[in-house]
Order: structure tokens, then C-alpha cells, then sequence
């Protein structure tokens, strides 16, 4: 059986601060979520989806340090679905995106960025992508 395709790409607003947390080896583990707007419908209603984001070792130390509630970012990862039981005993589905990669795309974050890193572009864009190796927990 060959490995599938598991990718997803997504654009959205932080509807709160990272909360970054520390797991008993000391990794530190980043959670948020995104506030994706859908298109338009017929009758101009619109729709938001909230999905929830993981990010591990120095992604999340950066997502930490970097993102506050209302930016707007990009993030790059897979879809990871997680079973659990509830207090009353039922079977739960949980889903999230683990995060790989994250680009800060409001004009704001990455001057911030570039001048806490010390990094200088002459390109003139406001995009500032931020890649991890991949990791395994």
C-alpha cells in the first residue's frame, strides 16, 4: 500500500494568543486557532470555520513569541484526527492541523520579526516564511 497525501494549506485570523505549553521532556507545544471566512453565499451570509493548530518544538516557540489574537497568518501541516472518550463514556472525534510551517502575512509581524532576527530584506515583501524540520512526537 503506498503513503497518501496529506497536506493542508490554510489563511486565517488567530481568534486568540498561542497558549504554549511544556511536555515533561521539555517540548514545548503550541495551540491556537485559525477564524477562516468562507465564500459568500447567494444571500451575502457568510460563514466562518474555527480550526484548531498544533505546533511543536521551535515552531512553537516562535508561534509563542510572534503571534497575538486578530493576525493574520498562513499555515502549512497535516490534518491529524484524534479519538478520545468523553466524561460519559462516548467516542470522540478530534481534529487539528499540525503545523509545519507558518508565515506571518500582516505587515506589522514581520518587521517585527525581521528586526528581532536581525535579518534584513531589500525585497520589499511582507511575507516572512518560517520552516521546521519535520519532527515526530
Amino acid at each position: 500500500m503506498s503513503a497518501g497525501l496529506n497536506r493542508i494549506i490554510l489563511a486565517g485570523r488567530l481568534t486568540a494568543d498561542p497558549e504554549v505549553r511544556y511536555t515533561k521532556d521539555e517540548l514545548p507545544i503550541a495551540r491556537f486557532s485559525l477564524a477562516i471566512d468562507r465564500p459568500a453565499k447567494k444571500d451575502g451570509a457568510r460563514e466562518t470555520d474555527f480550526i484548531n493548530i498544533v505546533a511543536w518544538r521551535g515552531l512553537a516557540k516562535i508561534c509563542g513569541e510572534y503571534l497575538k489574537k486578530g493576525k493574520l497568518i498562513a499555515v502549512e501541516g497535516r490534518l491529524q484526527l484524534r479519538k478520545y472518550e468523553d466524561k460519559n463514556g462516548q467516542s470522540r472525534t478530534f481534529a487539528e492541523v499540525v503545523a509545519s510551517n507558518m508565515q506571518m502575512l500582516d505587515y506589522k509581524f514581520f518587521k517585527k520579526a525581521e528586526s528581532s532576527s536581525g535579518a534584513s530584506d531589500d525585497s520589499g515583501s511582507d511575507i516572512e516564511l518560517i520552516e521546521t524540520t519535520k519532527s515526530s512526537k
